[in-house]
């Protein structure tokens, strides 16, 4: 099957500070500096058509495809050609009913459910996203220790959706952060490293503790105390970035950032749509460290090598 996986907005409805929104390498505190941007629809609708392929995963770094401006015409000239859209969603979006027909194939990426809600969406109304539930096909539930007595409660929901248990993301060994819009930290919140589990399936979930309540600890701080004041750099268009080599070996994936770049995969493009942005800086890198040197090589190959629009 072909695919191509495409990011057509940085505008979002909600903000979570787990997300890039709020999270990159030097930037810890409250919601980066994005511009809202939209994906070219004329060159996209160009691109597809010459490429055509059998599916596009529509996710966004920073945005969510829902607010994506042309998301109608786009999802129409995709049914019109047999091409499968499928959407990674929060699921709080109003536009919905804009897409009723046109066969879109609904991800909901959560990171807590009606239970704990209000602690990992301090900003956002949840019941929004539970009217929403109808148009959801499948749901991802990124599971943290503070978020487990949810796990249950989206398990009921998996005799009518299709539902799947992942990690969360984390932004050190086994940690992240729960800070609001504006900047304020409120807690953090943990991985299951302590749980030492072999693989996230209901049966193995639902049997570990989970009374676990978010709260600011001594190793959130040390790690927050370097974030007090990003830098100010450059976006990577105009940054001065020196060459180096890494071979990263990501698996091969036609993915387009909302700039219209054209990567080879989608870590690429992620990293990139990052560092569009100028909350960061070259010196500010440690190239000693492994997923640091990593960004590095992806930062250079870019600056560096020939780049590939739609």
């Amino acid at each position: 099957m072909k695919q191509i996986f495409i990011d057509v907005t940085t505008k979002n409805s909600m903000f979570t500070s787990i997300e890039s929104q709020g999270s990159f390498l030097f930037h810890r505190f409250g919601k980066r500096d994005i511009a809202e941007e939209h994906l070219n629809i004329s060159k996209l609708l160009e691109y597809i058509n010459k490429i055509n392929p059998d599916q596009i995963i529509l996710e966004s770094v920073f945005g969510d495809p829902l607010e994506y401006k042309h998301i109608k015409k786009l999802c129409i000239f995709c049914k019109e050609n047999n091409i499968q859209v499928i959407c990674v969603t929060n699921g709080f979006s109003d536009n919905f009913n804009l897409l009723d027909g046109l066969d879109v194939y609904y991800l909901f990426k959560l990171y807590a459910f009606t239970d704990t809600a209000h602690l990992f969406y301090p900003e956002n109304d949840f019941n929004k996203l539970l009217s929403n539930l109808k148009y959801c096909n499948k749901l991802q539930y990124n599971v943290y220790k503070e978020n487990l007595k949810d796990v249950n409660n989206v398990y009921e929901y998996s005799d009518k959706i299709e539902v799947e248990f992942v990690h969360g993301p984390l932004v050190h060994v086994n940690i992240n952060h729960i800070i609001t819009q504006s900047g304020k930290w409120l807690y953090d919140i943990y991985g299951l490293q302590e749980f030492n589990i072999n693989d996230y399936t209901y049966e193995t979930l639902s049997g570990l503790p989970n009374d676990f309540i978010p709260e600011k600890t001594m190793v959130g701080y040390h790690l927050l105390k370097n974030y007090v004041k990003p830098p100010l750099g450059e976006s990577i268009e105009s940054a001065n970035v020196y060459k180096i080599d890494y071979n990263n070996d990501f698996p091969t994936q036609t993915s387009i950032s909302v700039k219209g770049h054209i990567f080879d995969s989608i870590e690429d493009r992620n990293i990139i749509t990052n560092t569009y942005l100028n909350d960061w800086t070259i010196k500010d890198f440690d190239s000693n460290n492994q997923y640091q040197k990593s960004i590095l090589s992806i930062l250079s190959n870019f600056a560096y090598g020939e780049k590939e629009s739609i």
